[in-house]
């Protein structure tokens, strides 16, 4: 249930297809959980995404896992790296989930203090506060979890370190997914990282690990979870190269999807300035400016449910949230609010399926299967029993072609004009009153011109040169083309 590696092979074109450059992976490796984010082992891809999990556990057996001369290849990891080896034939990249400040009780160095306490020699691994005395009945081991959650012990570290042992055993899982064959050519392996609860790992193991990883494949791209603005990690000498942009999120949810506490056009640009005084400007171009994700609610439910704090009451709790099917009118939304994130400066992820209309509230309901156009599904039934309080109904589960097709065409509109994807970046108009704003992407000759207008009647943007209009979501015909619609957007190119 889910889907496995091969699943993801299978689908390659279908991203492909969508525009898609890079593909980022939630955690792959060996876990017993769902989520995977209780990790028992690094250096395995989880023998249940492959095609042999008995035969696979019977390698994995036989190793020493902290001597990485013991490793071997498991049918899992093959077909890992053939995935690899499929996306790259596509152009495109791949990053995964790392998640080390914690592992999963059953992960193998945890496993062997469980069994022999102090005498373990992976004792100092872990933040252990007390370890049993076998003299009595009761059981006095004890350990920090994350968040207090037992099932996810946390790795020993200092003030800027982690343990000398994780730390070694970090190293060593990633250099054989950055260089499988280790031959020195990063080609066969992966192209960078996603890092989880990154702020909670001292920063001091993350300088040390980027200058594993760039030395393996400096090109490699580096992103951190961080909520909040991080210049301490990102920086021209920072560890990361980008973050999850959550705050661009924010802003975006302030403005284009809340109803009642809208914000002005003039405080969503000042608060996307903000994001740009933070951090150099190189690193602005690689930002992963996202609106929704596995710890999230999915991106149409946003919109179905305004008015709220980003990632605050999307759940059974909120008596007053809308769990089913977005209206056609949240769509029509939608298509406003993705095509400013596909057309914005940064590099915009997709959280999959949102192309195709998928709905959820909070985990787990944001991660449910993807859903594919040559598989039929039965009803979404939402009744009393789901713990909600309204929005109850019997919903259709199916690809909203239209939606997918709006997904592909600003795709395609960004990659084609190189301004939208690394050109000097500025906000030229914005009409609070109006509810307006449009921007300029340039690089050299080439300015491409991106305008949205929010309000309810039609505005003509300011331009002082000639423009041809390269896109307009409003289908109505205006010898003005630099006038938008009410709840529209429009794509120029400046005449050169």
């Amino acid at each position: 249930y889910g889907g496995d590696i091969q699943g993801i092979i299978d689908r390659l074109d279908y991203i492909k297809e969508l525009g898609v450059g890079a593909i980022y992976l939630n955690p792959v490796f060996e876990a017993v959980s769902l989520r995977k984010y209780d990790g028992s082992s690094y250096h395995h891809i989880d023998v249940n995404f492959g095609p042999d999990p008995d035969g696979d556990r019977k390698i994995v057996s036989s190793e020493i896992p902290d001597n990485p001369d013991t490793w071997k290849w498991t049918e899992a990891d093959k077909l890992f790296l053939n995935l690899i080896d499929e996306v790259h034939k596509r152009g495109m990249k791949i990053i995964i989930d790392g998640v080390f400040n914690h592992t999963g009780v059953q992960f193998w160095a945890f496993q062997d203090i469980i069994n022999y306490q102090e005498q373990s020699k992976y004792k100092d691994w872990y933040l252990i506060d007390a370890f049993d005395d076998p003299v009595t009945a009761t059981d006095e081991f004890d350990y920090k979890g994350w968040w207090n959650i037992k099932s996810l012990p946390e790795f020993n570290r200092t003030k800027d370190d982690l343990a000398e042992g994780p730390k070694k055993y970090i190293f060593n899982s990633t250099r054989k997914w950055m260089d499988p064959n280790g031959d020195g050519n990063p080609s066969d392996g992966i192209d960078g990282w996603r890092l989880d609860v990154a702020r909670e790992v001292p920063i001091g193991f993350w300088k040390q690990w980027r200058n594993v990883v760039k030395t393996i494949n400096n090109q490699s791209l580096i992103v951190g979870e961080l909520w909040e603005l991080s210049p301490d990690f990102i920086s021209d000498d920072g560890a990361f190269d980008a973050l999850m942009n959550y705050n661009f999120a924010f802003a975006v949810n302030d403005l284009f999807i809340a109803e009642k506490t809208k914000i002005s056009i003039d405080v969503f640009i000042d608060r996307l300035h903000q994001i740009d005084e933070t951090y150099p400007v190189q690193n602005l171009y690689v930002l992963q400016n996202l609106l929704s994700s596995h710890d999230t609610e999915r991106l149409s439910s946003l919109i179905q449910n305004p008015d709220r704090k980003y990632e605050h009451d999307a759940n059974e709790g909120n008596k007053n949230y809308k769990p089913g099917k977005p209206t056609n009118e949240d769509v029509e939304k939608q298509k406003l609010v993705a095509a400013f994130q596909l057309l914005y400066r940064g590099a915009p992820m997709i959280y999959y399926g949102d192309e195709v209309g998928m709905w959820g509230a909070d985990d787990p309901h944001d991660r449910k299967p993807m859903v594919w156009d040559d598989l039929v599904y039965e009803n979404e039934i939402i009744s009393e029993q789901s713990g909600f309080k309204t929005g109850f109904g019997i919903y259709t589960v199916e690809q909203n072609k239209n939606l997918l097709e709006f997904y592909k065409t600003i795709i395609k509109i960004r990659n084609e004009n190189e301004p939208l994807k690394t050109g000097t970046f500025k906000f030229i108009y914005s009409d609070n009153e109006k509810r307006a704003f449009a921007f300029e992407s340039v690089i050299e000759d080439q300015k491409t011109i991106c305008a949205f207008n929010l309000g309810v009647s039609d505005v003509s943007i300011p331009l002082d040169y000639e423009v041809v209009e390269l896109y307009s979501s409003n289908s109505e015909t205006n010898s003005n083309i630099k006038s938008i619609a009410p709840r529209s957007f429009k794509v120029y190119k400046a005449k050169k």
